[in-house]
């Protein structure tokens, strides 16, 4: 797209902003395709969570997977799912160990409690949530992340390990002869522990999204006493608002 090109939409034209990003490319090329069509693009995110245990005995875990639709399973409060009419265009991809010890009932939080939740990017023995179960959340980041849409794979096999991060700072370690633990890990970037994903992937609200970590084995698994556990996906790029037709359409065209 040349610097200062015209992109036609119903409320008038848009002239595009010159692409120094990828992520402004991505924009532009979104906006050439929907704008027309009424489609208002936005920066954006999704949020998809996945209780790792709703019970405090033991259970095994193989294989976390995640509703992405606004309409699938029971939504959690800090979720943000894709709406049926809309779709997304996926830029980057961050992984956290979501969670919060002191709650009422094991694996069971409230929406306040699920509210307060803290997002951690390796499993920290030193956090409530987490304690004793280092090693076995340890078994997520040796697995590895796919996305299925209909009947097509497109992400087969994203490496766990990429969104692992220990910074040198780490929540209840004690630096100093007679110092206080620390209360917070370090968080050194805006979305740590995120990557870029390339090529683009839009997802579609009228599709069938499956998205999954597969573990290297079972693993049993017990939620540490009055505390929750949440594996938590986080999709940024943005937000197509009412493309789910509009892209049906395009790719039937292209076919």
């Amino acid at each position: 797209m040349r610097f200062n090109s015209r992109i036609k939409a119903m409320g008038g034209d848009i002239l595009a902003a010159k692409a120094f990003s990828r992520k402004q490319a991505v924009f532009n090329e979104k906006a050439q395709q929907y704008a027309g069509q009424g489609v208002i693009t936005t920066p954006g995110y999704l949020r998809l969570e996945t209780l790792l245990s709703t019970v405090g005995t033991a259970t095994s875990l193989n294989q976390v997977t995640f509703n992405t639709l606004d309409t699938s399973g029971t939504k959690q409060p800090t979720e943000r799912r894709l709406k049926l009419s809309d779709t997304f265009t996926i830029t980057g991809i961050s992984f956290y160990l979501g969670g919060l010890g002191g709650i009422g009932t094991v694996g069971a939080p409230t929406a306040v409690e699920q509210a307060k939740e803290e997002l951690h990017t390796f499993p920290n023995t030193q956090v409530a949530c987490i304690g004793a179960m280092s090693d076995e959340l340890e078994a997520l980041y040796n697995g590895y992340l796919s996305l299925r849409v209909d009947t097509t794979t497109f992400l087969d096999s994203v490496p766990m390990r990429q969104f692992y991060r220990v910074g040198d700072v780490q929540q209840g370690t004690i630096f100093a002869t007679g110092g206080t633990a620390t209360n917070k890990s370090g968080f050194y970037s805006a979305m740590y522990g995120r990557n870029e994903l390339l090529p683009t992937i839009e997802l579609n609200g009228q599709a069938n999204i499956e998205w999954s970590i597969t573990l290297p084995t079972s693993i049993p698994y017990t939620q540490p006493a009055t505390s929750f556990t949440n594996a938590v996906l986080v999709l940024d790029g943005f937000l197509n608002q009412g493309a789910a037709t509009v892209q049906r359409r395009v790719q039937q065209r292209l076919r």
